[in-house]
């Protein structure tokens, strides 16, 4: 590739740094530019699709077009409504600005960029372990647990006067969602893959545990719980990496009981975790019927919203704190309800049906990149799908997490798809098989030639 690619991809470097250091940036080394670093990685977006565009690497699709006249009449309706411009502006980058970057990636990223952020991930796991050790041990007050902009006792309260864990993120959803994605590529090389040093991949299964159980999110547990379920389905329609799954099976019995055993602090944090499970309504009323009341509540606002919605950015914590000095969500917490409350029901629908078109771009390309063997894309879909489609895009670090997963998921499908391996009844041939067929076959044709010319 040429240097402009090169510098695409640094750039694309860049912003997977900042989407997993931001958080650190905002509540420990400079909080007092924590509004600003909310929105840094944005230029770097934009910077990325005009070298793109001008390297014509920037994809020209159906469904970019569907992208940029949906986020232009989104824009003009938003006027409509409330029509404040700051508000409209950020809804319209939250919503629109960072999902081209889910198709650019894969033109520029190359199979080592993959794997070489999957080292990063997997190599950060620990100390971002210890990290959520020491937060989980500190109290709502402590230094460790501020809130961005460094607000003292700016996290979410756990249970038994434990707070969530953060990590370097701002907040416990990035961790969770880093966790996830850390996961797919520890399970990719456990599988079979074996990307990775040993002992970076067999360390990292007690301190996933670890990082999960002392974290005091459902959140987290869920989103790993999800890619490692996509084991199970591997393992059974693959014979040949059952092997793997035996392995991470019997690592991830044995760190759990030499955690329970060894390590007091993860007891503690799997009680704080049961007695959230538990004071939340357990896994069905807690997790199962929560999840299926944020499309109940996007369906029930169908009838509540104006034609053309409130604007773009209102139902968003900070379009809720431009409006009124207060950061909440103003139009609740459902991703899809906001959008719908925001946009109205046509433009809202339509913004809903892109995000899963998108999601159903990646599941197939993450499909056939799984059929010829590879399992990697289909991780990072269970890591990032549900993001994709109803994670709540308000939030930088989600829209983040959420965008740059399908990116990686498209690069590393498409990366593979470039070798193409031979019919598996047509033996790889050796060297000395190659040289020794090319001396009978200039053999062959010499002695033709020979005789020809005896006639």
């Amino acid at each position: 590739m040429n240097r402009s690619h090169d510098n695409l991809r640094r750039l694309i470097w860049l912003y997977f740094w900042l989407l997993l250091l931001e958080g650190a940036l905002r509540k420990w080394l400079v909080p007092g530019l924590s509004n600003a670093l909310l929105i840094v990685r944005d230029p770097i977006v934009v910077v990325i699709y005009a070298l793109a565009i001008r390297e014509g690497v920037f994809p020209a699709s159906g469904m970019m077009l569907w992208t940029v006249i949906l986020a232009a009449l989104s824009f003009m309706a938003s006027f409509a409504g409330i029509g404040d411009l700051a508000v409209t502006i950020y809804g319209l980058r939250a919503d629109f600005l960072h999902l081209p970057l889910v198709f650019v990636m894969p033109r520029v990223l190359r199979g080592e960029d993959v794997r070489r952020m999957g080292l990063a991930l997997l190599a950060l796991l620990i100390p971002m372990t210890l990290l959520s050790v020491k937060q989980f041990q500190a109290g709502p007050k402590s230094w460790w647990n501020v809130g961005a902009g460094g607000e003292i006792g700016g996290q979410l309260y756990a249970a038994a006067g434990k707070v969530r864990a953060s990590g370097t993120f701002s907040f416990v959803t990035g961790l969770s969602c880093y966790l996830a994605l850390t996961t797919a590529f520890l399970l990719d090389d456990l599988l079979g893959r074996r990307t990775y040093p040993r002992w970076l991949s067999y360390t990292a299964v007690p301190a996933m545990a670890l990082a999960i159980g002392v974290s005091g999110s459902r959140t987290a547990v869920i989103s790993v719980a999800i890619v490692c379920s996509l084991v199970l389905y591997i393992a059974l329609r693959r014979p040949a990496q059952m092997r793997g799954a035996v392995i991470f099976l019997l690592l991830g019995l044995i760190a759990g009981v030499g955690l329970t055993t060894l390590v007091p602090i993860f007891k503690e944090g799997v009680a704080v975790q049961h007695e959230r499970f538990e004071s939340g309504g357990g896994m069905e009323q807690g997790i199962v019927m929560r999840f299926a009341q944020d499309f109940i509540a996007a369906g029930g606002s169908l009838s509540r919203a104006p034609v053309l919605g409130l604007g773009l950015g209102v139902g968003t914590s900070v379009g809720a704190r431009l409006l009124s000095g207060q950061a909440e969500f103003a139009l609740g917490e459902g991703e899809w309800q906001r959008v719908i409350m925001e946009s109205g029901g046509t433009l809202g629908a339509a913004y809903i049906a892109l995000r899963c078109a998108m999601l159903l771009v990646v599941i197939a390309a993450a499909l056939k990149a799984y059929r010829a063997g590879r399992i990697l894309p289909l991780l990072l879909v269970g890591a990032g799908g549900l993001d994709l489609a109803n994670g709540q895009f308000g939030q930088p670090t989600t829209l983040g997490f959420a965008v740059f997963t399908a990116g990686l998921a498209l690069s590393a499908a498409q990366q593979e798809d470039q070798v193409t391996p031979l019919p598996r009844s047509q033996p790889v041939p050796q060297p000395a098989e190659v040289a020794i067929r090319g001396r009978s076959s200039y053999a062959e044709r010499l002695h033709g030639k020979r005789e020809e010319e005896a006639r």
